[in-house]
């Protein structure tokens, strides 16, 4: 936990129930004049982001952030190969309807220990374990409290979507599952999108979970 301190060493700020106050907002930069006749590149860059909301506390980088979830999708990856391999290695023989359909069970059964551990580490560990070895949290953004269960589970449903929509699509075969594959790609770029214009590096998902990720730097 991490507290904050009047800077001309009076007593410390009132504190809410997690760990900050949220800090006043930053003058806002102008922003450059579009170029004529067509986009402008610079809207494509990242956003300026905010001092951290605490001493030793600050809000992470996306770069950091992709690579803490690489690491829980290949925690998650190895138990769902399994699984996969074993059932539609059982019904091989049978082809068409059944292995799409058991794929799409698999597909069911990855989502939910997903949530589950995702839920799990963000409600009792304050990060997945993923972020821990990078140092990250996801908090509640407006005061750093650990994140209760429905909003663990409402980041996860708007985190997950995309990566759920392409583990479906590739059990589906034919134009309809490329389909499915290719709006779940969309989805993912667009939350790496949200976060990079956020000061505070709060994607879409985190937006609708009131969350944020932070990182320790001590």
């Amino acid at each position: 936990r991490c507290s904050m301190t009047d800077p001309a060493g009076g007593p410390p700020a009132p504190q809410g129930s997690g760990n900050w106050q949220t800090p006043p907002p930053p003058t806002p930069t102008p922003t450059p004049a579009p170029t004529p006749g067509g986009f402008d590149p610079a809207s494509f860059k990242q956003a300026a982001v905010e001092a951290g909301p605490a001493p030793g506390v600050a809000y992470a980088d996306l770069v950091t952030r992709i690579i803490a979830l690489v690491i829980d999708s290949v925690i998650l990856f190895i138990p769902y190969m399994i699984v996969n391999s074993i059932l539609v290695g059982m019904f091989l023989l049978s082809g068409g309807f059944i292995i799409t359909f058991l794929g799409l069970i698999v597909g069911v059964l990855y989502a939910a220990l997903a949530g589950a551990y995702f839920v799990w580490t963000w409600t009792t560990q304050r990060a997945s374990y993923g972020q821990k070895f990078l140092k990250l949290e996801t908090v509640n953004a407006a005061d750093g409290a650990t994140l209760t269960r429905d909003q663990a589970i409402k980041r996860f449903a708007f985190l997950y979507a995309g990566n759920i929509l392409s583990v479906v699509g590739q059990q589906v075969f034919g134009v309809f599952g490329m389909l499915v594959s290719l709006v779940g790609l969309g989805y993912v770029l667009y939350l790496l999108y949200t976060a990079s214009q956020s000061a505070k590096r709060q994607g879409f998902h985190d937006v609708q979970a009131g969350t944020v990720v932070v990182k320790r730097l001590a």
